[in-house]
C-alpha cells in the first residue's frame, strides 16, 4: 500500500506510525549521519517499540527506499501517460502528486540524504527516461532513440530540478508552479516532435 493512502482504520494507524518513524529519522539526521542511526534510537524517538518498527521496515535504509520509491513512481506517471493527448495535464497532475508525497515534514530528508541516494536514485530515473524515450519513438515518425532520449532526459531532469527548486523557495503558488513546469515540459516534447517532422 502506498504511503498516504488509507482505506480503513487499520491503514490510518499504519500511516500514523510510519509518519512518526519517518519524522523521527529526519529529526535525528539533522545532527548525525544516517549511517550511525540505530533502530533502537529511531524507535525511541518515534515513540514506538522495536517490534513495531520491524513490522513496517526491515531496517533504516528501507525508510529511505520507500520514500524514494514513491517519488520515482510519481515521476514514472509522466512516461506512462505520454501517449495521452493531454501531456500538459499529466505533468501538471504529477507535480501536484509530488507535492503531496514530499510534504514539508519530508523536505529535509531529500536535501540531507540526496548524496546517499544519488546512485540508486539516478539509476531509477534513467529507467524512467528510457521508458519515456521509447514512447516518444513510438509516437513520432523518423526520430532516433538517441534524440528521443535526449529530449526525455531534458524534460524529466528539468521537471525534477524545477520541483525541488520550487519546494526550497516557494516563490510561486503550487498551482502556478505546476502550470509553469507542465508548459515547459510540453514545449520541450513538442519541439523535438516538430524538429523530427521537418
Amino acid at each position: 500500500m502506498p504511503y498516504g493512502k488509507a482505506h480503513s482504520g487499520v491503514d490510518k494507524r499504519v500511516i500514523r506510525t510510519k509518519r512518526a518513524i519517518r519524522t523521527a529519522l529526519f529529526e535525528i539526521t539533522e545532527t548525525k549521519d544516517i549511517s550511525s542511526v540505530t533502530v533502537s534510537e529511531l524507535a525511541r524517538k518515534a515513540g514506538v517499540n522495536r517490534r513495531t518498527f520491524y513490522t513496517h521496515y526491515a531496517g533504516i535504509t528501507d525508510i529511505v527506499d520507500e520514500i524514494e520509491g514513491e517519488l520515482v513512481e510519481a515521476i514514472r506517471d509522466i512516461a506512462i501517460n505520454f501517449h495521452d493527448n493531454n501531456f500538459h495535464e499529466c505533468v501538471y497532475n504529477v507535480f501536484l502528486k509530488l507535492n503531496d508525497i514530499v510534504s514539508d515534514d519530508f523536505d529535509y530528508c531529500f536535501r540531507r540524504l540526496k548524496l546517499d541516494l544519488q546512485g540508486a536514485f539516478v539509476d531509477r530515473i534513467h529507467e524512467i527516461i528510457d521508458e519515456f524515450a521509447h514512447k516518444i519513438v513510438k509516437s513520432v515518425n523518423n526520430i532516433s532513440f538517441e534524440k528521443a532520449r535526449f529530449a526525455a532526459t531534458f524534460a524529466v531532469g528539468g521537471f525534477i530540478t524545477s520541483f525541488f527548486e520550487w519546494k526550497a523557495n516557494n516563490g510561486e503558488t503550487l498551482e502556478n508552479a505546476a502550470e509553469i513546469v507542465s508548459k515547459a515540459a510540453e514545449e520541450c516534447i513538442k519541439g523535438i516532435i516538430t524538429d523530427a517532422a521537418v
